[in-house]
């Protein structure tokens, strides 16, 4: 793919040691009472909304969607950098948005950060990648 979309959330299987089929505490789990994870499935349920829209919005594009634990960090550092410095920024700019793209809730499109701490609304997230994808796509 020529393009690549980050969404770094928190996943179920690396808090809790469940297994890639496990859920983050709540109903039909023996983890937690419903509400000791309720914060973290919030966001975790909200970030699926901004993929299934980024995924539906862009789905004849050229873009790769990834999604990526923010603990993740051999994985996640070395893609934030690449992808920033193909975009072309300066090493100071690179920093920041590695910075930025290292946290929770994070929507990174092709090395530059849209969002970080707060999950967007789909459709927010959908209009800012159109738009810091459409001056590369043009």
């Amino acid at each position: 793919m020529e393009h690549r979309i980050i969404l770094v959330r928190e996943w179920d299987a690396q808090v809790t040691g469940s297994g890639c089929c496990g859920r983050l505490g709540g109903e039909g789990t023996m983890l937690g009472d419903t509400d000791t994870f309720s914060s973290n499935r919030s966001e975790m349920e909200k970030m699926g909304e901004v993929y299934r829209a980024l995924r539906a919005e862009l789905f004849d594009e050229e873009v790769e969607i990834t999604v990526v634990d923010p603990r993740n960090q051999v994985w996640l550092i070395p893609a934030l950098f690449r992808d920033a410095h193909k975009r072309g920024l300066s090493a100071r700019e690179i920093w920041r948005q590695v910075r930025g793209g290292v946290s929770y809730n994070a929507v990174v499109v092709d090395g530059k950060v849209l969002f970080s701490g707060n999950v967007p609304s789909a459709e927010d997230a959908v209009a800012a990648a159109r738009a810091a994808l459409s001056p590369a796509m043009a």
